[in-house]
């Protein structure tokens, strides 16, 4: 590998990985486990989702064919029940076991570390703001409301399709969900957690009609701000755009 005095990428890899010698020779730290789902006070205004529509049906190789990065959208609101199946697909939970709720996106060890918001920009029946998806009750958490499309656009290096995107999923990181059992490697799961979610994310759109674009050019704390994460705990991993397709794309 190539490496520099700075290249503190390549020193993270070097140092996470496993080999039979190495595996379990790691200083057991005791890293604090963090609760498996955020909450907030009782007081804070919740909405529910609308079940997913059951019968949508668009073949799954058609979605992997389709899927394409889109920016350009129309000025257009997504529906409840829209928002409601990205929701689903990208985050929702699909099984429960005893000890497990399974998502529809993968976890290391069903753990869970990435947390959803979403901007709401343009969504019928749902007020713009800063919005928390609460994954058990499957419902939204008011963090903030007002017009926050200026503020993604500059959060997001001036990327203008931040602001003219229905609705602009955000993910962060919650490593004490991870720490504990994967010690300094839950790092590498925690963005490979968030591209499984992603994924799921982009292949509904696609089968709802719907463009989006994953963005990981972002500054980390201005997005962390919007959704009043602290980063000693908590930090900004992913941004997706969904909207509603403009004319002719």
């Amino acid at each position: 590998m190539p490496q520099t005095p700075s290249a503190i990428g390549w020193e993270y890899l070097r140092q996470t990985r496993y080999s039979r010698e190495n595996l379990r020779s790691e200083p057991l730290v005791q890293y604090p486990r963090s609760p498996l789902y955020k909450t907030y006070p009782a007081e804070t205004e919740r909405l529910a989702l609308p079940p997913v529509p059951p019968g949508l049906q668009k073949n799954f190789w058609q979605c992997v064919q389709e899927r394409r990065s889109q920016r350009d959208y129309a000025d257009e609101p997504l529906s409840r029940e829209e928002l409601a199946g990205l929701l689903w697909a990208s985050q929702g939970i699909t099984a429960v076991q005893p000890h497990y709720a399974f998502r529809a996106a993968p976890s290391a060890g069903a753990l869970y570390p990435v947390e959803t918001y979403v901007a709401v920009h343009r969504v019928q029946e749902v007020p713009p703001g800063i919005w928390h998806f609460q994954v058990p009750d499957f419902a939204l958490e008011l963090i903030t409301p007002g017009d926050f499309r200026r503020s993604l656009v500059l959060a997001g290096l001036n990327q203008q399709f931040l602001g003219t995107a229905a609705v602009v999923f955000i993910w962060t990181g919650i490593l004490g969900r991870s720490l504990w059992k994967y010690r300094q490697r839950a790092v590498r799961y925690l963005f490979l957690d968030a591209g499984h979610i992603c994924g799921n994310l982009h292949l509904a759109a696609t089968a709802l009609g719907l463009g989006c674009c994953p963005v990981a050019a972002f500054f980390d704390d201005e997005v962390e701000a919007l959704v009043h994460a602290d980063p000693d705990q908590e930090v900004a991993v992913y941004l997706a755009a969904v909207g509603k397709l403009a004319p002719g794309r």
